[in-house]
């Protein structure tokens, strides 16, 4: 079968020059992430004009934190895939790495199908949970079940893409998403323009691209090609030590992310709490909603370089070359520093105009709530990069344990604290500006606790690369 992803290159990231290497390997997943976000800013633009307007969108949006919660730990099992594939093509051990490969392809299929049913019976429960706005409910049920039925077309893709990256290869997933997303601008018109089918046209769009994105992620996996890995169907079996080394690896990063997008629903329901307070509290939530849209944006860049860190990692821990393993961090580190430089100076002049893409430009209160969350957060972001550089440090020489009950105290335990015992229980903190404050005081203690580790770690395991080859998985 002709490959036709074939003029794409793996990435050999034990060698060269390694600085301009995360930079280019970070380039494409960020713009990845970037098409999905946009993608999603297309559903709301088209039901902001074409459906059930400012309600339809707000609908949407107000599944963000959820869904992300529900799903973040799943399609985080991924990221063992990514370590063991890594840390396999590293030590030269392709074999390994194929039944990786092979075992990673089903086991997302299979918990993709579990969880999308367990999703789609129970959405309206969580969105009840987290106290939704009675006037968004219906439209976010609808959203949520659909979304839930294209769960194993999302998992697939993820661990295609997971698979990809370990090999140096972030140009494939881009492209997959390029192309299904294109299919996703075109079925949004189809089905809000034409249908009439406001939120639930979305969602099924998004369901007919993440289909596309998925074959078309693991189909170059299937082409005969140069590349480092090539799938086959006859070997498609589950391979028992590859599953424990990918839930070994990667469930600490499932529960890393879920203790990370936990607090996010207890933020999403305190702030429909404080607003209730407030003169227009609808402006000042779809502000809000509007500024955490715009901060995505930015995380899929900090998301990126840390992504770019841990396959560099994981590389050359496999192949036993510490001092690459020390560039890839301080590397990271650089890299991070320079966007959220650029960041903070573009939301600092344009915060308006950002804003304006999605709430009315001329709604004042709207706009102020959403400039107070960008200012908070976003001029803070690089602390959430160096939090995540940190755990992709750590994750890359197969310690992902540690970095999962670093994130569990500081960025779940400390900020539902903050939430339950001083935001909403005293007065002078009920404020949109001391919740979003949890964010930077949890990323300072994260980092802190991180560094602390990354150091001792680092001094543990990196000295004994320098010995004999061994079994690195020990």
């Amino acid at each position: 079968m002709k490959n036709p992803f074939k003029s794409v290159k793996e990435m050999d990231m034990t060698s060269g020059n390694l600085f301009w290497k995360i930079g280019l390997f970070a380039l494409p997943m960020a713009l990845t992430s970037i098409l999905q976000l946009l993608y999603t800013t297309v559903d709301l633009i088209s039901v902001h004009f074409w459906g059930g307007g400012q309600s339809s969108a707000s609908s949407i949006s107000a599944n963000g934190s959820l869904i992300n919660l529900i799903v973040v730990v799943f399609t985080s099992l991924s990221l063992g895939a990514n370590v063991a594939i890594g840390n396999a093509k590293g030590a030269g051990n392709r074999e390994h790495a194929q039944k990786v490969m092979h075992t990673s392809l089903l086991f997302s299929l299979v918990v993709g199908v579990v969880i999308g049913i367990a999703g789609f019976f129970s959405s309206r429960f969580f969105l009840e949970l987290i106290k939704t706005e009675a006037a968004y409910l219906d439209n976010a049920t609808t959203y949520m079940q659909i979304y839930f039925l294209g769960l194993p077309l999302l998992m697939v893709y993820n661990y295609g893409a997971q698979i990809h990256r370990a090999v140096g290869n972030s140009a494939t997933p881009f492209l997959s998403l390029f192309l299904a997303g294109l299919l996703n601008v075109l079925f949004d018109f189809v089905f809000v323009y034409f249908a009439r089918l406001d939120v639930a046209g979305v969602a099924w769009a998004t369901i007919i691209s993440e289909g596309a994105s998925a074959i078309l992620v693991v189909l170059p996996l299937f082409c005969k090609h140069s590349g480092y890995l090539h799938a086959s169907f006859k070997e498609l079996r589950f391979d028992r030590s590859s599953v424990v080394e990918i839930v070994k690896l990667g469930l600490p990063a499932g529960l890393q992310g879920f203790f990370f997008a936990l607090p996010n629903t207890f933020i999403q329901s305190a702030l429909y709490t404080i607003a209730k307070d407030m003169p227009n509290s609808i402006d000042v939530e779809d502000g809000a909603i509007a500024a955490n849209s715009i901060n995505n944006y930015c995380y899929a860049f900090v998301e990126a370089i840390s992504a770019a860190c841990l396959a560099m990692t994981a590389q050359n821990y496999g192949a036993r070359k510490k001092n690459n393993i020390l560039k890839a961090f301080w590397y990271a580190q650089a890299w991070n520093l320079l966007f959220n430089v650029f960041y903070s100076l573009l939301i600092f002049f344009a915060h308006d105009a950002l804003l304006s893409l999605f709430v009315d430009s001329d709604n004042a209160i709207s706009l102020q709530a959403g400039w107070e969350r960008l200012m908070i957060v976003g001029f803070t972001y690089a602390l959430d990069g160096i939090m995540d550089i940190c755990s992709s440090a750590l994750r890359g020489i197969r310690r992902s344990a540690t970095p999962m009950w670093v994130t569990m105290l500081t960025c779940c335990v400390f900020r539902i604290a903050m939430i339950e015992l001083l935001i909403l229980r005293v007065d002078y903190f009920k404020t949109v500006f001391w919740l979003y404050s949890v964010y930077p005081f949890s990323w300072i203690l994260a980092d802190i606790a991180d560094g602390i580790c990354l150091s001792l770690v680092y001094r543990k395991v990196l000295p004994g690369l320098d010995k004999q080859p061994g079994n690195l998985a020990a």
